[in-house]
């Protein structure tokens, strides 16, 4: 059975295989924020697909910019997704 994740789940999900760029900025006096294509993604939606292992840091977690990737996790459930529409 699929899981429960919601249309802002999936858009990001394809977003990614389609090669748009996830990135977490870190701002010194401030939290990070995170983009997708340039523009601000939630937190919460962030932290349930990374929860739910479908995506993972891609580079080092030291960087002022950590970008983000599918797992195969990710690729699966997506692959599952497009075949119930």
């Amino acid at each position: 059975m699929p899981l429960e994740l919601t249309a802002p789940h999936i858009r990001v999900l394809s977003a990614l295989q389609e090669g748009a760029p996830l990135l977490l900025h870190r701002r010194g006096d401030r939290g990070p924020y995170y983009t997708l294509q340039g523009r601000r993604l939630s937190v919460v939606l962030l932290k349930d697909l990374e929860t739910l292992r479908l995506i993972e840091r891609e580079s080092g977690t030291e960087r002022a910019v950590v970008a983000y990737a599918l797992t195969s996790a990710g690729r699966s459930t997506l692959v599952m997704w497009q075949h119930l529409d």
